[in-house]
């Protein structure tokens, strides 16, 4: 075995293990980290598989002996005294050299307390499902929109508090509905052509009203004055007056 073939064994394991173990080492651990903003928040990130290595796991899960035996046709027994020994090889050059690398997989380190950590290479895909998945670039707004400005100052009263979720609605009702705003703006012209119609042909039709009763109450009076003297005499004078035109009469 050699380092390339280690660096190809590891990634065809990754991809579909969360753990591959490095006998007498440590382990590799793959994790699944959440889709983050870059320093500036200018940027998304998409979640992604991280890979570390913990010196704490050393239990051996035979997925190396296994995939490397099956690729020379060998039992996983016959490989795996090959496989420790080339571990303890590059563990001794490790703690020598201090970093080892690994083609197409990442960078294998050691301090100086023999503490071992992983740097993995940048385009290293070990994530089938994020596949296509690419980094979003946000575009910073060029003026403050109503809700920073809103929060730029509190409210300094009851008041100013209600008046800020006021516009807050407004805002958010227009936004929500351009169409019914339209048209309300329509309606909202039309009425006052109604209203000024209404200001002077109401008066207009009471007056003809009172014109059209009076000609009438006029009509009637003057068709039929003889018949109703009885009532006007009875209405304007008293008793004895009444008495008093008999006799004269």
């Amino acid at each position: 075995m050699d380092l390339e073939t280690l660096s190809r064994l590891l990634k065809e394991l990754l991809l579909v293990n969360d753990r591959v173990s490095l006998p007498g080492m440590g382990s590799f651990i793959a994790e699944l980290a959440p889709s983050v903003f870059s320093d500036r928040a200018t940027v998304i990130h998409p979640p992604y598989r991280r890979i570390l290595f913990r010196t704490s796991e050393v239990w051996n899960d035979g997925l190396l002996e296994n995939l490397y035996a099956s690729e020379i046709v060998k039992e996983p027994e016959s490989v795996k005294g090959e496989i420790e020994h080339f571990v303890r090889e590059f563990k001794n050059n490790l703690n020598i050299e201090k970093s080892i690398r690994l083609p197409g997989f990442g960078t294998m380190r050691a301090t100086d307390q023999k503490d071992y950590f992983f740097v993995a290479d940048k385009d290293l895909f070990i994530y089938p499902d994020g596949y296509g998945l690419e980094p979003l670039n946000i575009r910073p707004l060029t003026k403050l929109g109503l809700i920073e400005l809103l929060d730029e100052e509190e409210p300094k009263s009851l008041g100013d508090d209600v008046k800020a979720r006021n516009l807050l609605a407004i805002q958010k009702g227009k936004e929500s509905a351009p169409e019914k705003s339209n048209k309300s703006k329509i309606k909202k012209k039309s009425r006052p052509l109604s209203s000024k119609r209404g200001r002077w042909i109401r008066p207009l039709i009471n007056t003809l009203i009172v014109i059209f009763f009076i000609i009438v109450v006029t009509g009637l009076l003057i068709i039929f004055k003889d018949e109703m003297r009885p009532f006007w005499e009875w209405l304007l004078y008293s008793k004895e007056e009444r008495e008093l035109f008999q006799f004269l009469s």
